[in-house]
């Protein structure tokens, strides 16, 4: 049980960083889009969409650690390595 309970965890971080990955080009991309259309008067819907996706890279990135220290301190403490 512990076996699975450890690949779960796992499991949930590389989620996180794909996710983490995703919103980060998301975030990239609406602020390109926002440079492009910065004249036009719905633009800041585009700056607003970039600071969603950016808090939700630092979300996905701060879970990520969470998980490897879950990872290290639960599982991997008495490993001698």
């Amino acid at each position: 049980m512990e076996w699975l309970f450890e690949r779960m965890i796992e499991l949930a971080a590389w989620v996180a960083f794909i996710l983490g990955l995703f919103f980060l080009c998301e975030a990239v991309w609406m602020l390109v889009q926002w440079f492009i259309n910065r004249a036009d008067v719905d633009s800041t819907l585009f700056l607003m969409n970039s600071a969603q996706a950016a808090g939700a890279f630092v979300a996905s990135a701060l879970a990520v650690g969470a998980l490897a220290c879950i990872d290290r301190y639960v599982f991997d403490f008495d490993d001698p390595k």
